[in-house]
């Protein structure tokens, strides 16, 4: 594993090869400015920063995928969420470009040939992902992509989590899929406690689900805010079609 520091004016993050996570995050001006804004993977709580999940986002019904007739066993979020090594594809100052491409290792679980990239990309107060994959086979390959970043909150000294709310431009139905234990989708609910376009944060409602899942929302972005201070961060997400 290596650690590749990237810096935009008074913006910094570190990149690691090892799964191609951002593991850390600081902003140059605003509240948080020079504050750690990524999660530092507390093992007690969650050990993970930022995880990539290809070719699956969550559980595939049993473990299991079938191509061709053959079945093979994936786990969960995929090949990239266990952090395989990754190649440097470009670098500068600001950005950089990481790949993984199909081996003997992932061919036991997805039996694609494929090339995987990730671009980390700095501005002046954030950041930008993005996912390039190429089929590099000959037959279709079905595949879904997505982040897992995890961030620090409160974001700001004296504030508690529950003083913040997620907040969506467009007015929502507060509707989420419903996750069984195993991890499968069956059927939705409107969440109590979602207010037009306002979601507050509290352990109470939040921690009692295994996932917020959303899949019919306007937005496409969500902002998280302390309500007194108005201050926070954004997340767009303007080519996904869900948002968890």
């Amino acid at each position: 594993m290596s650690l590749i520091e990237l810096a935009y004016q008074n913006t910094t993050a570190t990149v690691s090869t090892s799964g191609g996570q951002i593991v850390s995050f600081h902003p140059g001006t605003g509240v948080a400015a020079g504050r750690e804004v990524i999660w530092q993977a507390d093992p007690q709580v969650w050990d993970q920063h930022a995880p990539l999940l290809f070719p699956i986002c969550g559980s595939a019904k049993h473990g299991m995928i079938e191509v061709n007739g053959h079945t093979y066993t994936i786990p969960k979020h995929g090949i990239t969420r266990a952090n395989p090594p990754m190649q440097i594809a470009a670098q500068g100052k600001d950005y950089v470009d990481l790949e993984l491409s199909d081996n003997e290792e992932t061919r036991k679980v997805y039996p694609f040939s494929f090339s995987f990239h990730v671009v980390y990309a700095l501005y002046a107060n954030g950041f930008r992902t993005q996912f390039v994959i190429k089929n590099t086979g000959e037959e279709p390959m079905p595949f879904c992509v997505g982040g897992h970043p995890a961030f620090n909150c409160p974001l700001e000294d004296g504030a508690q989590f529950s003083d913040y709310d997620l907040i969506f431009p467009q007015a929502e139905d507060g509707r989420v899929e419903q996750v069984t234990k195993d991890g499968m989708l069956d059927g939705s609910e409107i969440l109590p406690f979602f207010q037009g376009n306002r979601m507050p944060l509290n352990h109470e409602e939040i921690d009692c689900r295994d996932s917020l899942l959303f899949t019919t929302l306007s937005s496409r972005s969500v902002r998280l805010e302390n309500r007194y201070s108005g201050k926070g961060l954004c997340v767009s997400f303007p080519k996904m079609e869900a948002l968890a």
